[in-house]
């Protein structure tokens, strides 16, 4: 259970890390593959998708970062050898 909340920890903190620097990363990332004239639907439709993706991938990173986190940090309850 404790795996879990590591789990769970890692992905919360890495989600809100890239909700929170996502529109600095869309903007130096943006490259639209369509024509930006007058219309902006397209590339705001994009650039939104990106920033769905990533925040996905930062959610699964976050958990396998925090699974991995509660084996380094796992209390180890080995039988005492003196009573």
């Amino acid at each position: 259970m404790r795996s879990v909340w590591w789990a769970i920890s890692g992905a919360i903190i890495l989600v809100t890390v890239i909700t929170w620097t996502g529109p600095t990363l869309i903007s130096w990332w943006f490259t639209p593959p369509v024509d930006t004239l007058f219309n902006c639907k397209g590339p705001i439709e994009w650039s939104l998708r990106r920033f769905q993706w990533a925040q996905l991938a930062a959610l699964l990173l976050g958990s396998v970062i925090g699974l991995i986190a509660s084996f380094a940090f796992k209390r180890t309850n080995s039988p005492s050898l003196t009573r």
